[in-house]
């Protein structure tokens, strides 16, 4: 006996179908492609905003001044003391602090003889006295600082200065605490200019940590620490 299979007719597919199936196939390759183009591009931007935060959070240097309003009483009258505190631009933790204190209490201090000028280094935890073993610049004095930023900082320059400041002398109206600090700020970073750091003479450190510093460029407000 013989079976014979009936094969539907094979159907042959128009052109136009065949075009718009390589269009459509065409259309999802070059979406995929859009896709992995888009999910390449937002890896690529978290990335760079990954590198961009941690730029933005590159060390830096920074340089502040501290203010007792009740210092250098005269008559009185309180004319202010002022200390000073500069970072490590490659350790945010580290920092350098001091003042001068006139220690023999005149108007006048012979170069070579002790000023009062002195130095510590460490956290700022320790500058505040929070930590023991360091002289710090205590609350309890300070009533207020300002700061500002700088790109960069010669924390050996300034060291190199504080040694100058220490040995020469003192005199109550051009070489005292706010000179000399105003001094090591300079030689920290020397970006500082007149239009950032004005001069001080004859300014007392009261009337230079509030009017002068106001109109001074990039110098913060001032505030308890």
């Amino acid at each position: 006996m013989l079976i014979l299979t009936v094969r539907p007719p094979h159907r042959r597919i128009p052109f136009t179908e065949q075009v718009g199936e390589h269009t459509m196939n065409r259309t999802i390759t070059r979406k995929r492609r859009v896709l992995s183009a888009l999910v390449g591009a937002v890896m690529t931007a978290s990335a760079l905003t990954g590198l961009t935060g941690e730029a933005a959070a590159a060390p830096q240097g920074r340089a502040c001044l501290f203010l007792d309003k009740q210092g250098a009483q005269f008559k009185g009258t309180a004319y202010g003391h002022v200390a000073w505190a500069i970072r490590d631009p490659k350790n945010r933790n580290h920092w350098i602090w001091g003042s001068t204190e006139n220690k023999e209490g005149d108007s006048y201090t012979k170069p070579g003889q002790d000023n009062g000028t002195w130095i510590q280094g460490g956290t700022w935890r320790q500058l505040r006295g929070e930590e023991s073993g360091k002289r710090p610049l205590s609350l309890a004095r300070y009533e207020a600082v300002r700061c500002i930023n700088t790109a960069g900082g010669d924390l050996a320059g300034a060291q190199r200065t504080y040694k100058q400041m220490r040995d020469n002398g003192y005199a109550i109206f051009t070489n005292n605490c706010l000179t000399k600090a105003i001094g090591i700020f300079r030689k920290y970073s020397p970006a500082l200019s007149t239009a950032h750091l004005p001069a001080s003479y004859v300014s007392s450190p009261n009337y230079y940590f509030y009017a002068v510093l106001n109109d001074a460029r990039g110098w913060e407000r001032p505030r308890s620490y």
